[in-house]
């Protein structure tokens, strides 16, 4: 129980400014970081909704496809999305908020396959499994193109790419470290769980923001309202209490008991 005086105590600062009309922003299912299956929608959530709780804006989180919260967002339909990485393309498309996350991405195989991942031309000759507009998509395609050979194969969630790996069409995935390992833990048997590990070293370390569709001409005004109420729950020590509870479970799937620590 007192574990979760954790969260509902945590974001304790006071409202300031005047409050904007209420944002939707849209999202993936990015499990154990943000789902719609989640306590508080997921740390993620919970922090851009605190954030902008502190500079009077209501944010509503609107849960679909990652290909489609970015169409959304795209053409104005939704305010904004959540949990994206850093790339000129969406530049033109979107705002970025100060970084919400960063995360570490790594490459995981089958136990009984070798893999040293040292450079991307170790990836050469290998069916290597990603996510749907993912950053990784234009990395391997612009790889391809100076001569690469790397065969790319895109899913449209992650337990499907996980699968991949069982069925053989990948050889390796690559995910979110805190991602796949949530999808083996919980979405597959132990017999097969079992064959999956990762390499310790990252393909990439990249900080993930919420874009915000330059559709809406209030949106560079947004962008500043959120970054200061961000900055307000990291001065308050809120920020980092919100992930220490979430490293105790205390944002597990609703109505599932948080596994001791």
């Amino acid at each position: 129980m007192w574990r979760w005086l954790i969260i509902l105590f945590a974001f304790t600062l006071p409202v300031v400014g005047v409050a904007t009309p209420n944002l939707v922003l849209t999202s993936g299912d990015y499990r154990p970081f943000i789902s719609d299956q989640l306590a508080h929608q997921g740390v993620l959530a919970h922090i851009v909704k605190e954030a902008g709780k502190q500079q009077g804006m209501e944010i509503e989180i609107k849960f679909v496809l990652w290909q489609q919260a970015k169409i959304e967002a795209q053409t104005g339909k939704a305010h904004g999305t959540v949990g994206w990485g850093y790339t000129p393309e969406r530049e033109r498309d979107f705002i970025y908020s100060a970084p919400i996350y960063t995360e570490s991405v790594v490459f995981f195989h089958l136990k009984n396959r070798y893999f040293d991942w040292q450079s991307l031309e170790s990836l050469n000759g290998l069916n290597v499994g990603i996510s749907e507009d993912y950053i990784e998509d234009n990395m391997l395609e612009t790889f391809n193109q100076e001569g690469g050979s790397v065969i790319i194969h895109k899913y449209p969630n992650e337990l499907e790419k996980v699968k991949s790996l069982l069925t053989g069409q990948s050889d390796v995935i690559i995910g979110n470290q805190y991602v796949i390992h949530d999808v083996v833990r919980n979405q597959l048997r132990n017999d097969e769980s079992r064959h999956i590990t990762f390499h310790p070293k990252p393909l990439r370390v990249t900080p993930l923001h919420v874009l915000f569709s330059r559709q809406h001409p209030q949106s560079a005004l947004w962008v500043s309202q959120f970054n200061r109420g961000l900055r307000q729950l990291k001065m308050s020590g809120d920020y980092q209490r919100a992930w220490s509870a979430f490293r105790m479970g205390e944002y597990g799937l609703i109505g599932i008991p948080a596994e001791q620590p």
